[in-house]
């Protein structure tokens, strides 16, 4: 029989192939000349001139040897055998010869005879052959001349193909003896091994594998046809062999083992879970509850509950598994809710805080309604930071107590069980479990005790807390009191909208106004990069400490402003029995919604928490109660925003004309345009939005469009939406209307996220950013092309905008981030626009500098903050009195200045303020456009800022005079600057401009004398002409 020795002749291989031992020098020397004489021969039949170590190994030929059964012997086809030779059937072997052999063969292997195990006979061998391949390639000489990936995918094939050959029911247990294999110097081997096991859905855990097992087979008995099945004879059989299993561990494994069997998922194979109980049952060993999660899930709950029961204590117990719980996976969550361990710790943690209930004796009580403040007390505390849904479960254990001691109240004296601190704790409890299932059992067990103590009910709402018990309070005694809603609770929220919601709201616009003042009268010298810089330096020169109080203050608006919308909401849907007073609600609910400060903090709360709008309560308020004040309508337009960012705009992130699938993604995401009240919060009959939906899918790209088929649809969907009309006559989807920008936006994304994703440009237009300057265009979206384009180029990576539609890496992303961005800024700055006129200027820094302050980073809100969010709030705050007319004449307002470029000296001029407070800034901005130069464009602006730095400083310091009369006279409102006025001829008249009178008495200077003097009042562009002729000022031309 032929035997294996090592391809550099050193070591001879036993016969199971697994162990070598070294041979004398004598036969190493025959050896090697053998394998030398093979190679060579093989060489000159055509094959090659030497071995391939991981897949061929030499053997040397013993008398009687025949090449079938050399072959046979090392599980390798006769073919092969020939092949790697390069010999022919019938070329004579002699004694001592060395022949080249193959690794063996998987099909072989598995198609060979096995021994009396089943196991086949060539798999030692194919598992010594993997083995050898692994070493190699773990203690290889050069591992820069090795190709380990695909070295380990030939390996996990083979090791596939062998499974694959044998009979499907050997299959497991050939790949637990392949798992269980020693591989500690073959791990390259192993790792092959392990991925074709885990590719074929096997297991390569010997527990794992009998679990397995027995799931099918508990399955096929629990969903058996036969109606001659046995249920319980097939339970004792799969629980018999649970029982040989377990026996067959080390005692002291029993247990565990068992456990884990236990928690593993048996749904669909209760009879497998049955036998397990039973097995237990037999062996003596106690199983703990399970939840039937998963092993490694299990075991994480009981170590929780384990640690926290540890405590000793029952309020500490729960203390401590909730703060697990609330940093715990949601799968982890969902075991320790249902956990039998973790109900027990509650109910021990309920009973610990309603003891003082339990012994309550009405006849003998020291301190009437004590102990039932005593309880609340204590609930409250342990419900403080809990997940709402453990203290449903805590509070619902606590009750039947709680209802059996007012019972024993009622019974024996009489009055309420809860009183003034009681309630005040009760409201607290249900304020942190509204919403969550089970919590509306708990408020009707309240309402039934009764109590609406006037010193706990009322200031917990005028705190912002929910409104369930109130409602449902109102709700029984609404016979008696028809309008208890309008005449005791709406006065409340009314107090906490007007006084904590818009104090949050003030407060931060104080700590901004500085910051807002600077961007509204500088702004407009800037590119958007350097308002960004100037801001950010700004803030760097306030210290952490301002940016931490802007975070807090802002973090306190988002709160506030989500405890008002949860009000309103519940307010906006009572139940029947106080429908009669729903009328009245809704007025003071709008009234309400129509504070721009109220609105403010609403808006902030649902871009900082965008899931409030997954809320139909919610969606029904924005879209009914919501819309009738023109502010709620605006929020009603905001709310429309996000739902489109959240829930259409994501899957455009991978839109590709070449990836069918991801365009039915996309069209499929429209479909929620149509089950989300859109057209509700818009105020569009459903049926006038399902068509406009129709023109918008009929836009998306299709497989293989060109740049002019996306043109061509762009150029369709703009007209067919200014073509639809209401039935009232109405063009809602106009482009200047909200509703018909947000679907050419839609539109737009689809398009241009296309045409980002494509991997070339088409001929005809070489550019990605002329492709979508020509959609967005056509769209009728053009007045917003240097936005889009411009915040594509300069988004951040890791802005809230970008994190909405994936890998930032991608130019979709930057294009589908800028647009949704941009969105949001337009919103803001036309309704900030048309709400202060005093503060109109802003428009001047609205083509880039919205975009670049709703894209940055440190709040999702940009650079800016909520600046540009609320800017007609922050606007009204800012000081104009005389009083403080120097409060920005600071070194602050000159560095924040020169971001534009703007030489020291100018920044320093320009800085100085009116008697009345205002900067010169936004009129010289004014003046510049109206002399033609366009100040979103980087070109002009850079010419406004060189003309700027040319003025010398005494002319310049002349001209900054006269515009502050100027803005005094016009109460700061540079809108009201125009082309001519009636008073031109004082200017442009050399005789007008040059009079002056002269008297014994009296001296009046001509308008040349106060122009050189500061001292003029220039109130048009032709005015302002002259003062800079009168000043040797070169006059700017566009």
């Amino acid at each position: 029989m032929s035997y294996r020795i090592d391809i550099d002749g050193r070591s001879r291989y036993n016969a199971a192939g697994n162990q070598t031992s070294p041979v004398a020098d004598q036969q190493q020397r025959l050896f090697v000349e053998q394998i030398r004489q093979a190679v060579r021969e093989r060489a000159e039949g055509g094959g090659p001139n030497r071995l391939d170590p991981l897949r061929e190994k030499t053997v040397v030929v013993e008398r009687g040897d025949n090449l079938w059964t050399i072959a046979r012997e090392n599980n390798v086809t006769l073919d092969d055998l020939l092949a790697t030779n390069r010999i022919t059937g019938d070329a004579a072997i002699r004694p001592d010869e060395v022949l080249i052999v193959p690794q063996s063969s998987p099909e072989v292997v598995a198609n060979g005879s096995a021994n009396g195990n089943g196991v086949p006979e060539g798999e030692a061998a194919f598992i010594s052959d993997l083995y050898d391949r692994g070493n190699q390639l773990a203690y290889a000489d050069d591992p820069s001349r090795v190709d380990y990936d695909g070295e380990t995918r030939a390996m996990q094939r083979e090791v596939g193909t062998y499974l694959d050959n044998l009979p499907a029911p050997e299959r497991q247990a050939a790949a637990l003896r392949l798992a269980q294999s020693d591989w500690l110097d073959a791990g390259p081997a192993g790792n092959a091994v392990t991925a074709a096991i885990e590719e074929r859905g096997l297991e390569t855990d010997p527990e794992a594998a009998f679990a397995a097992g027995i799931y099918d087979r508990g399955n096929a008995v629990q969903y058996s046809e036969s109606p001659n099945i046995d249920y319980q004879a097939e339970t004792n059989t799969i629980s018999s062999d649970v029982k040989s299993y377990i026996g067959q561990l080390p005692e002291s494994e029993r247990s565990a083992a068992l456990q884990r069997l236990f928690d593993r998922n048996w749904q669909d194979a209760a009879p497998a879970r049955n036998a397990i109980e039973d097995a237990a049952e037999d062996l003596g060993i106690a199983l703990r509850p399970s939840t039937h999660a998963g092993v490694e899930i299990e075991d994480r709950a009981r170590q929780i509950i384990d640690e926290a029961n540890a405590t000793g204590k029952p309020d500490e117990a729960f203390r401590q598994l909730s703060e697990a719980y609330n940093s715990a996976s949601p799968e982890l969550r969902q075991v320790l809710l249902r956990s039998e361990d973790a109900s027990q710790l509650v109910t021990n943690a309920s009973e610990w805080a309603a003891r003082p209930l339990a012994e309550y004796d009405p006849e003998t009580a020291v301190s009437d309604q004590g102990d039932a403040a005593t309880t609340m007390m204590n609930l409250e505390k342990l419900t403080d930071g809990a997940d709402p849904r453990l203290a449903v479960d805590l509070v619902s254990a606590a009750m039947p107590t709680i209802e059996a001691a007012n019972a024993r109240k009622q019974r024996e004296i009489g009055g309420q069980l809860i009183g003034l601190n009681g309630q005040a704790d009760m409201m607290k409890i249900i304020d942190r479990i509204s919403g969550t299932p089970g919590a509306d059992r708990i408020v009707e067990t309240f309402v039934q005790l009764g109590g609406y103590h006037p010193n706990s009910i009322p200031p917990a709402i005028t705190s912002g807390s929910s409104l369930d018990y109130p409602i449902a309070f109102a709700a029984e005694s609404a016979t008696g009191s028809p309008e208890f809603v309008t005449q005791s609770i709406m006065p409340h929220v009314e107090q906490y909208a007007t006084g904590t919601v818009n104090r949050d709201v003030v407060a931060y616009a104080m700590h901004m106004q500085e910051l807002q003042w600077l961007i509204t009268n500088h702004g407009a010298t800037m590119t958007p990069e350097q308002l960004t810089k100037a801001i950010e330096d700004y803030k760097k020169e306030k210290g952490p400490d301002w940016i931490a109080t802007e975070q807090r203050l802002e973090d306190n608006i988002a709160s506030s402003g989500e405890k008002l919308l949860a009000q309103l909401t519940q307010l906006g849907d009572l139940p029947p029995e106080l429908a009669s007073q729903q009328s009245a609600v809704n007025d003071r609910i709008a009234q309400i919604l129509s504070d721009e400060k109220t609105a403010m903090a609403i808006d902030i709360a649902m871009k900082k928490k965008p899931e409030l709008l997954d809320k139909p309560q919610v969606l029904n308020l924005l879209g009914s109660q919501a819309r009738l004040s023109d502010r709620g309508r605006k929020l009603a337009e905001e709310a429309t925003t996000q739902i489109v960012r959240r829930m259409v705009l994501p899957s455009f992130g991978d839109l590709s004309n070449a990836n069918p699938a991801s365009i039915e993604r996309a069209r499929a995401s429209l479909e929620n345009l149509r089950d989300s009240k859109v057209s509700t919060l818009l105020g569009i009959p459903e049926g006038d939005m399902n068509k406009a939906i129709d023109a918008l899918k009929r836009s998306m790209p299709e497989p293989g469009d060109t740049l002019e088929q996306a043109r061509a649809k762009m150029a369709q969907l703009d007209s067919d939406l200014n073509g639809l009309k209401s039935s009232s006559g109405v063009r809602s989807f106009a482009n200047t209307a909200v509703p018909g920008q947000l679907l050419r936006m839609i539109g737009v994304a689809a398009t241009g996220a296309t045409l980002a994703n494509s991997s070339t440009n088409l001929q005809n237009d070489p550019t990605l950013k002329n492709s979508l300057k020509v959609v967005i265009d056509v769209a009728g979206l053009g007045q917003r092309t240097v936005e889009i384009l411009g915040g594509m180029e300069r988004i951040d990576p890791e802005s809230a905008s970008v994190r909405h539609f994936g890998s930032s890496s991608r130019p979709a992303v930057k294009f589908l981030g800028a647009l949704s961005a941009g969105f949001d800024a337009w919103n803001a700055v036309d309704y900030f626009k048309s709400g202060d006129p005093l503060m109109g200027s802003l428009s001047a820094v609205a083509a880039g500098g919205t975009v670049m302050a709703a894209l940055g980073t440190g709040t999702m809100f940009g650079p800016a903050g909520l600046v540009i969010v609320g800017a007609a709030v922050i606007g009204q705050m800012i000081v104009g009195d005389t009083r403080h007319s120097n409060i920005y004449m600071t070194d602050t307002s000159k560095h924040f200045l020169e971001h534009a470029d703007l030489d020291e000296r100018v920044a320093g001029a320009l800085v100085d303020q009116s008697g009345d407070g205002h900067s010169p800034v936004p009129m010289l901005a004014k003046y510049a456009e109206m002399k033609g130069y366009e100040l979103d464009q980087p070109t002009d602006r850079q010419q406004f800022v060189n003309w700027l730095n040319s003025i010398p400083n005494d002319k310049l310091e002349a001209l900054r005079d006269n515009i502050h009369h100027t803005l005094d006279d016009f109460g700061g409102d540079v809108s009201r600057l125009t082309a001519t006025a009636d008073g031109d001829a004082n200017y442009t008249d050399p005789d007008e401009l040059n009079y002056r009178y002269t008297g014994s008495d009296v001296y009046v200077p001509s308008t040349a004398d106060r122009i050189r003097s500061g001292e003029a009042s220039p109130s048009s562009v032709a005015q302002i002409d002259v003062v800079l002729a009168e000043l040797g000022i070169g006059i700017p031309v566009a």
